[in-house]
């Protein structure tokens, strides 16, 4: 289990979390199989519950978080989950609320078992990997970052994000510089453009 870090920062995130986050795309419904025996009349009751069950199970994990009660919050998105809900919604919010809670753990253990139902889902897998570089695991974090530009080789954050890990791991190699330089082709004037740039000139001739 990767230890969890302090409220003080004594482990501070490498990387800005939030920033990789939001650009998370989600929308599924996750399929479930009606139980044994009931009558159509029942089975079509239940779909409805679960329908209507979901949606406010969600309302209610999002206004718990918007007070900051984010413990509470979780609990109600587990529930909209198991209750029908919108799977990739749902484990967006609980990545959000363990985040926001600095309970990385956490949130690696809803985002790997994500991936282990969804394994093209490099969104997910992107989040994963910022966050096991914010806990230090940055070989974890680089071999997700590399799955994922396999499958999506013109994101742009992914190309810094990597250069990023490898930096923070003392790579020597050109490799770093290359993403970066990645990075500025696709995003020349996204939000690190500016950093990326610093970054080449400090290891410039």
């Amino acid at each position: 289990m990767i230890p969890s870090p302090s409220k003080s920062g004594a482990m501070a995130p490498r990387l800005r979390l939030r920033l990789w986050l939001t650009v998370l795309v989600l929308g599924c419904l996750p399929s479930f199989g009606c139980a044994a025996g009931l009558s159509a009349a029942e089975r079509e009751r239940n779909a409805v519950a679960r329908e209507s069950a979901a949606p406010a199970l969600l309302q209610k994990g999002e206004a718990a978080a918007s007070v900051g009660d984010l413990t509470r919050a979780e609990q109600y998105l587990v529930a909209a989950s198991k209750a029908g809900g919108d799977e990739r919604l749902i484990v967006r919010r609980l990545l959000a609320v363990c985040v926001a809670d600095e309970r990385y753990p956490v949130a690696l253990d809803y985002a790997h078992q994500y991936l282990y139902r969804h394994p093209d889902d490099d969104r997910i897998r992107f989040a994963a990997a910022t966050m096991h570089a914010a806990t230090g695991e940055l070989d974890r974090a680089r071999e997700l970052l590399e799955k994922v530009l396999q499958a999506k080789p013109r994101w742009a954050e992914a190309h810094y994000a990597l250069a990023s890990v490898l930096r923070d791991g003392g790579d020597t190699s050109d490799q770093a510089d290359r993403h970066d330089l990645e990075y500025l082709k696709l995003s020349p004037r996204g939000e690190q453009a500016e950093t990326a740039r610093a970054r080449l000139r400090r290891v410039g001739p």
